[in-house]
């Protein structure tokens, strides 16, 4: 059997004294966090940087620490959660297209940390976000 493990590469920011975490509107599955799976034979770090270039275009991060591991309510692997920060400057906005399920634009923005998610994110990505601000 092969286990399947997932990354989520998360990136803050701070701005007029509030921490803002990064997420973007899926155009079918709500409002999420970058989040992808580790391919045969890559570790962990590198698929989590993998994916936050895949899914939104940025390609100057490098891991800062390992939060932990995440158990979504949904059957499946668990995920492994990486705080990342990246060199660029990131816009307050952008759209990148993700070549996910045939090709997909993702919006993204930042949401404020200790804000309560709204009715537009995934029920998954509210769980992530509730581990994510518990180990904050």
């Amino acid at each position: 059997m092969i286990l399947i493990e997932k990354v989520v590469p998360v990136i803050f920011r701070n701005i007029n004294q509030k921490t803002e975490i990064l997420v973007f509107k899926h155009p079918i599955a709500g409002i999420q966090i970058v989040k992808g799976t580790v391919e045969t034979n890559e570790e962990l770090e590198e698929a989590a940087l993998r994916e936050l270039y895949e899914e939104s275009g940025i390609s100057s991060a490098h891991i800062h620490s390992y939060v932990g591991l995440h158990h979504p309510s949904e059957q499946g692997p668990n995920w492994h959660v990486f705080i990342c920060h990246s060199t660029e400057t990131l816009k307050e906005r952008w759209t990148h297209f993700c070549n996910d399920d045939g090709g997909l634009e993702f919006n993204f923005f930042w949401h404020p940390l200790f804000e309560s998610p709204t009715a537009d994110w995934h029920p998954l990505f509210q769980e992530l976000l509730a581990f994510i601000k518990s180990k904050y």
